[in-house]
């Protein structure tokens, strides 16, 4: 088969277009957003089945933190359609809340006896399954050279929430609860919890501790994805019923 030259001419020439963007793309890194934060965190829960096993969980937290980071040389950052390449510092600032309504309950053996979440009155060490959806609202601020970038996003995930307590007295317990969300997209976040949680009263509870969050955004193709890394104290509601 006989090739003219300028089909050879034009086929070059494509390739290495080609050829510059696959390396610029490979240059794109993502934004790392990291700072020691508070978090706050309201929660109730009600019986959705007769024997109260079954429970609907609904939670909201909200965070905000701010970080600072050092493109190197030769890489750079797509933002709100912007390129920013290093060597360069930038700065900003990361709010996000999130929601989720899931669907589980608790359980736990006494004396060979299985108890579920009916039996929320007597204190016992328990685990807890719950599975759902989540939503996180996420704002994401980046100034280079006095001009600010934002992005906003809104995203819809599976959520999975796991987690153990342990009563240290009748109205003081502790516990550990892990909770993970992913889209169709891998989005998601990922949220470990220290936790204690007084009750005050029957339907009312005070819970603070420790928590560290990671949350992944994946952006389309040649945009910078965005990873945040909060971790710090946090305080809440539990409101069950």
């Amino acid at each position: 088969m006989y090739w003219s030259k300028p089909y050879i001419q034009y086929m070059t020439m494509v390739a290495c277009v080609v050829s510059l963007l696959s390396a610029c793309t490979s240059n794109v890194i993502d934004v790392h957003s990291k700072d020691s934060a508070s978090f706050a965190t309201l929660e109730t829960s009600v019986p959705v089945s007769k024997d109260n096993a079954i429970r609907m969980k609904l939670r909201a937290s909200q965070v905000d933190g701010s970080y600072t980071q050092t493109i190197p040389g030769g890489k750079l950052i797509v933002i709100d359609g912007e390129q920013i390449h290093g060597e360069a510092d930038i700065a900003g600032a990361t709010e996000l809340s999130y929601t989720s309504v899931s669907f589980g309950g608790s359980v736990s053996f006494v004396g060979g006896e299985l108890l579920n979440s009916a039996n929320e009155d007597v204190k016992v060490p328990r685990a807890s399954f719950y599975i759902g959806l989540a939503q996180t609202d996420m704002d994401v601020s980046l100034i280079y050279e006095n001009q600010m970038y934002v992005f906003l996003d809104k995203t819809i995930e599976l959520y999975l929430q796991i987690g153990a307590s342990y009563p240290l007295t009748p109205f003081l317990d502790t516990g550990i609860f892990y909770a993970v969300s992913t889209g169709a997209d891998l989005t998601g976040i990922s949220e470990l919890d220290l936790m204690l949680d007084y009750t005050l009263f029957e339907h009312f509870h005070l819970t603070a501790g420790y928590r560290w969050l990671e949350y992944n955004y994946l952006v389309e193709e040649q945009d910078s994805s965005i990873q945040v890394n909060f971790r710090g104290p946090f305080i809440g509601l539990n409101v069950p019923f």
